[in-house]
C-alpha cells in the first residue's frame, strides 16, 4: 500500500520536474538584460499568479467525477470551441519548446564536444535531433517515472553551480537595472512558471488524499522558485550583461570548466528526456486523437521543429519568449475560465475552494493579455 508521504512526494516530483525544464537556462540572461531586481520581481509576480491560476484549475479537477486532462476540461466546461483553443496552444507550445530544446542541447554539446572533436552548435543540434527524433519514432518518449530522480539530480547542479560560482560574483552586477529593457523577462519568466499539465496527474497519484493537492501545489512551486532564485543569483552575480542565452555558456571563462561540465551534462539529460517526453505525447496526439498515420504523426512532430530552426530561428531566448509569453498566457487565460464555468457546472464538491474573486481575475486577465500583445510586437 502506498503511503501518504510518499503519494504526496510523487505529486509534488511531477509539477517540479514539469515546471523546471529548459526555463531555468534562458533565465538568467532575461534577468541579465533587465537587471536581476526587475527580474526577481517579475518572478515573484508571475509566481503568485500561476499558483492562483494552478489552484483554480485543480479546483476544476476536484468538482469533477471524470478524470480528463487539460483539453477534456476545456471542452467539458466551454465546449468544442474550448478545446480547439486549448490544443491549438498545445501544440505551439509543444513545437516551440521542442525547438527550444534542439537549440539548448546543441549549444551544450558544442561546449563540451567541440573542444575536443570539432564541429559547431548547429551541427551538434541536428546530432541531438536526429537521436532523439529516431527514439520518438520507436515509442521511448515516455520517461515521468524519471522526475523525482531527475528533481533531486537538478537541486544538486544548481547547488554546485552556485557554490562554484559564489566566490566570483560581484555585486555591480545584481544592483545595475536597464529601464529600457523592462519587459524583456516577461515572456522567459512565463515559460518556467507553467506545469497545469501535471496537474490532472497529480490529483490521480494523491487518490484518495485529494485535500492535500493544494499542499502539494504549494511546495511545488516554492521548490522552483528557490531553484530559479539561487542559479540566477549564481549566473547573473558573476557574468552580469555577458550572460549567455543558456545560462552556463558564460561561466567556463570565470569559473573554469567544472560548472559547465557538470551543468551541461544535467542541461543535456534534462532537455533530451523532455523532448522526448513531450515529442511523444504530440505524436500520440496526432497519431490517436487525429487519426494521422503514424508515420505522418512522426514527421509532424519532429519536423516542424527541424524546419524552423534550419530556417534561422536559433534564438533560445527568443523561442522561449514567444512560448512563455503567448502561447502560456493564452492557456491561463482559458484555464481561469473554465473554472468560472466549472463553478456553476461542476458535479462534485471540491476538497477545497479557490473563490478567486472576479476582479483579481479580470487584473490576471489583463496582465496575460498584455503579455501576449507584447510577445507579438517584439517578434
Amino acid at each position: 500500500m502506498i503511503s501518504k508521504d510518499s503519494r504526496f512526494f510523487r505529486s509534488t516530483s511531477v509539477l517540479i520536474g514539469t515546471i523546471v525544464g529548459a526555463g531555468i537556462f534562458g533565465l538568467p540572461y532575461a534577468f541579465a538584460q533587465s537587471g536581476f531586481l526587475i527580474g526577481m520581481a517579475y518572478l515573484a509576480v508571475m509566481a503568485v499568479l500561476f499558483f492562483l491560476i494552478n489552484l483554480c484549475y485543480a479546483e476544476v479537477i476536484l468538482r469533477t467525477h471524470e478524470k480528463l486532462e487539460i483539453a477534456g476540461y476545456a471542452e467539458k466546461y466551454l465546449g468544442k470551441k474550448g478545446k480547439v483553443l486549448i490544443t491549438i496552444s498545445l501544440i505551439l507550445g509543444i513545437f516551440s519548446a521542442l525547438i527550444a530544446y534542439t537549440i539548448g542541447v546543441g549549444e551544450f554539446l558544442d561546449a563540451l564536444l567541440t573542444p575536443v572533436i570539432g564541429g559547431s552548435p548547429f551541427i551538434w543540434s541536428l546530432v541531438f535531433w536526429a537521436l532523439a527524433s529516431s527514439l520518438i519514432l520507436k515509442g521511448i518518449g515516455i520517461v515521468s517515472r524519471l522526475e523525482a530522480g531527475m528533481t533531486l539530480f537538478l537541486m544538486a547542479v544548481v547547488i554546485f553551480v552556485f557554490f562554484q560560482a559564489w566566490p566570483y560574483v560581484q555585486i555591480e552586477n545584481l544592483k545595475t537595472i536597464y529601464w529600457s529593457k523592462f519587459l524583456f523577462p516577461y515572456g522567459a519568466v512565463l515559460f518556467s512558471m507553467c506545469g497545469a499539465v501535471a496537474i490532472p496527474t497529480m490529483r490521480r497519484i494523491l487518490g484518495d488524499q485529494a485535500h492535500l493537492l493544494k499542499k502539494s501545489l504549494a511546495l511545488g512551486m516554492i521548490i522552483p522558485i528557490i531553484i530559479y532564485v539561487l542559479f540566477c543569483f549564481a549566473i547573473v552575480g558573476v557574468t552580469g550583461v555577458n550572460t549567455s542565452e543558456t545560462a552556463l555558456i558564460g561561466l567556463k571563462a570565470v569559473t573554469g570548466g567544472k560548472a559547465i561540465l557538470v551543468g551541461g551534462i544535467f542541461g543535456i539529460l534534462a532537455m533530451t528526456t523532455s523532448f522526448l517526453a513531450l515529442g511523444y505525447f504530440l505524436r500520440e496526439l496526432f497519431y490517436k486523437d487525429y487519426k494521422f498515420p503514424l508515420i505522418g504523426a512522426w514527421l509532424i512532430t519532429v519536423g516542424v521543429p527541424l524546419i524552423f530552426f534550419i530556417l534561422g530561428l536559433r534564438s533560445f531566448i527568443r523561442v522561449i519568449a514567444f512560448a512563455g509569453g503567448t502561447l502560456s498566457g493564452f492557456q491561463g487565460i482559458v484555464l481561469l475560465m473554465t473554472y468560472y464555468q466549472a463553478k456553476k457546472k461542476g458535479e462534485r464538491q471540491p476538497e477545497f475552494k479557490i473563490n478567486l474573486p472576479r476582479l483579481l481575475a479580470y487584473f490576471i486577465y489583463l496582465v496575460l493579455f498584455f503579455g501576449i500583445v507584447y510577445q507579438f510586437i517584439h517578434i
